[in-house]
This record gives C-alpha cells, structure tokens and sequence, in this order.
C-alpha cells in the first residue's frame, strides 16, 4: 500500500546523476522531483537511484497482478510492462483469455503501487482477428505490442491438437505481409510502438523493421541485433544472461552485445529481481561504469517506449526512486510518483521528515487509506 505523498527533501544520501553518484540533496514535491526547500530527512549510507523501469515483464504461473505489483515495488521497479500473448495455440494467450487478462490489468490499474502497463505478444499469423485485436488494443489504452513468429521454425515443437492448425496457418503465410502491413498503419495512428520477441535471424528481423516494428526484444542470434542497430533501432536484452552465462544457450551473450554497444535496454524477462543485479555487475566488473549500468534498466528502457519524464533524477522529472542500503546492496524502499510503495522493515530508515499540522495530515493518510482497500 502506498503512502501519503508529502514534499520532503532528502539529504546526506549518494545520489546517481548522468556521470555518477553525487553528494547532493534531493527534493520530492507533488509527486516530481523538484527543487527548493522542503521538510528534511537524512539519509546517510543510502543511495539514491532512479526507479526501475522494465520493458518487458512476465508474471510467474498464477501470480496475480496484485502479487506480481508487490514483487516489482519490491525489487525497485516503478515502471514495467507485463507481457500478454496473443496467438492461435489458445490457453493463456487465446485472444479470449488475453481480454480478460486486459480487463483485469484495468481494474488492477485503479489500485496499483507501480506504474504498471501492458504490452501484448501478437503471433504473426493472427489475420483473422485483426479487428478485434485492435479494438482491443483501443479500449484498453495498450502502449506497446511485440510480433511473435512461431510458425516459420519447424523445429520449434507444436503439440499435437494443433498440429492442423499449424498446417493450416503457414499455407497462408502470403497474409502475413498485409496483416503486418495494416497493423503497422494501425499502430501509426494510435500511437502505439511495436517491435518483435526472439528474432531467429538478420533478415527476420529486418522484414519487420520494415514494417516499423522496431524494438528488438531477446534476439536470438547475434545479426538481428547488428541489423537492429543498422536500422538505428533498439535492442533489449534478458538481464538474467549477465550474471549468469550460458543460462540460456541458444542465445547471444548479452554482455558480449553490451561490450560491442549493442543493448540499449535490460528486461527481466520473468525474473525481475536480475535487473538490479545485473546492472550493479556491470559496474562491479568494469564493463560499464555505475551510471551507464543502470540507464540500462532505467532512462534508456523508457526512452525506448516513449516516456521522457522518467528515469533520472532531475527537477522536472516523476519522483521514481530506488532507495539502496549501501553497506548491504538491499533495496531499502521504492518511490513512485512521490509515494513510498515499498519499504524492507531489515533496511529502511524513518522515510517521513517531521510535519506541521500533523492531525490533520494524519486525516489525510487515513482518508486514503480507506479509499485504498
């Protein structure tokens, strides 16, 4: 549950600015980073991060949006977006089970600690639902889609109830290109941003690009992510391969496309507690220093879908903030919008700076409390 957002500054912390951390205070008003006196806490040997924002997230089996929110506020994230599928081998991603995904994710909204947004996985063979995956995509607000091609790998298995559809969809492989071609006009005019999961190689990934899919996300050779960045397109990258190569062995390893700047974002891919690992050991390696590392999981992932008001820690920037416990790395606490959505009772200080006419924020914070449950 979040708390009441009140101005606070923040001094005695390391802050993390554009060349690295900074002995500097931090002002927090109306939910934006500002500047100007304000009621004071102190924080030594904390440090100050900008909240965590994760292009592509994945729920765990039967973890609810309400379980999944708690997980990502407690790992630092403030912005994510969960991936739901959209395919023709029905179970959770049937177009059925996705609506009802979207209805949730909008009641859910009303509630939620982090900033937490949909982006829809659309196979490549879904002609005969455009209409309502659009209208879908209107009514629910969704900001992002990424392609998915599951047919043109005859390796890739197909149980054995859909093996005639599989059949069936790739001798119409010739609609594909008309009904990525709408989508893409589509997607021009509602200002979504698209892109494709797991290319298997340069060419696939360039046919899209075409189109104005443009994200990468989790290439799975080497040359898409080369012709991405030809096209001056973005790459994002499962986090979980920097700290653990070879985790998945069918894929380029990431820290070897950060070493050739090749990754303009980190994903948690389902496991969001390795997006702050991995930034923090790209900085204890040497490969990249502090403030590159981690723009990697903050301002570079929002800049690849659209949001410039957040990722750093600058006046005029949303209060997203990740509070560390220097001495054991923890994460301390998390800010969103100027409210404090997590703290860890082992490592958070007092987050509140003395206030004047405590009573009546008190009847605030209660007021909003009631409103929350």
């Amino acid at each position: 549950m979040s708390v009441l957002s009140l101005p606070l500054r923040i001094t005695g912390a390391r802050v993390l600015g554009a060349t690295g951390f900074e002995a500097r205070a931090l002002t927090i008003s109306d939910g934006m980073i500002s500047e100007g006196p304000a009621p004071e806490v102190a924080l030594p040997g904390y440090d100050i991060l900008p909240g965590i924002v994760d292009i592509h997230a994945r729920p765990g089996g039967t973890t609810s949006l309400a379980a999944l929110d708690r997980q990502l506020a407690a790992q630092g994230i403030t912005t994510a977006w969960v991936a739901q599928g959209w395919g023709w081998q029905g179970g959770a991603c049937a177009p059925d089970a996705a609506a009802g995904f979207l209805d949730r994710h909008a009641s859910h909204r009303l509630r939620s600690r982090t900033d937490l947004r949909v982006l829809l996985h659309c196979d490549t063979h879904m002609m005969d639902v455009e209409t309502r995956l659009l209208e879908l995509l209107h009514r629910y607000g969704v900001s992002a889609v990424l392609f998915v091609d599951s047919l043109s790998d005859a390796a890739v298995p197909v149980a054995p109830g859909l093996r005639a559809t599989a059949g069936a969809l790739r001798l119409r492989g010739d609609e594909v290109h008309r009904f990525l071609c709408n989508l893409a006009h589509a997607f021009d005019v509602m200002n979504i941003r698209s892109g494709s999961y797991g290319d298997r190689d340069g060419q696939s990934r360039e046919r899209l690009a075409m189109m104005g899919a443009k994200i990468c996300v989790a290439p799975m050779a080497s040359g898409a992510a080369s012709v991405a960045r030809a096209w001056s397109d973005p790459v994002a990258l499962p986090a979980a391969g920097v700290t653990s190569p070879g985790l998945h062995p069918d894929m380029p390893d990431p820290r070897d496309l950060i070493s050739a700047g090749m990754c303009d974002a980190l994903v948690s891919d389902g496991t969001p507690e390795m997006l702050m690992q991995a930034a923090l050991h790209l900085d204890r390696s040497g490969a990249l220093p502090i403030a590159g590392a981690w723009s990697l999981i903050s301002s570079r992932p929002a800049q690849v879908l659209g949001l410039r008001d957040r990722g750093r820690l600058a006046p005029g920037q949303r209060a997203d903030l990740v509070l560390l416990h220097r001495a054991s790395g923890a994460v301390a606490a998390t800010m969103s919008a100027g409210r404090w959505i997590y703290r860890n009772p082992e490592f958070a200080p007092p987050l509140h700076a003395p206030q004047p006419a405590r009573r009546e924020i008190g009847a605030r914070a209660l007021a909003e409390t009631a409103g929350e449950r």
